[in-house]
């Protein structure tokens, strides 16, 4: 059960990577757009959601620790990543 909570973190932050560099460029001084942000939250989503079914059919009863560490870590990697940005994004 331990190797598929590792590999639940290890998929949340392979998931957050299209939403990192959304943030990447809200910390330069290119302003992504709002249509960029959602797709990359949305590419994410997708990605888990594949992955946990690929889980769910090869074993079904580790489905909610792997589900659960994938999601858990990717929304906390976002999150930090997220207020890190905001602080060293340019303020007008």
């Amino acid at each position: 059960m331990a190797l598929w909570i590792v590999l639940g973190v290890a998929v949340g932050l392979l998931a957050a990577t299209p939403v990192l560099f959304v943030l990447y460029q809200a910390a330069s001084k290119n302003r992504p757009s709002v249509a960029a942000g959602l797709g990359s939250v949305l590419a994410s989503f997708f990605g888990i959601q594949l992955v946990v079914l690929a889980v769910h059919l090869a074993n079904p009863t580790a489905t909610l620790p792997f589900g659960g560490a994938a999601a858990l870590s990717f929304l906390a990697f976002v999150t930090v990543a997220g207020l890190v940005s905001w602080r060293r994004s340019p303020h007008k």
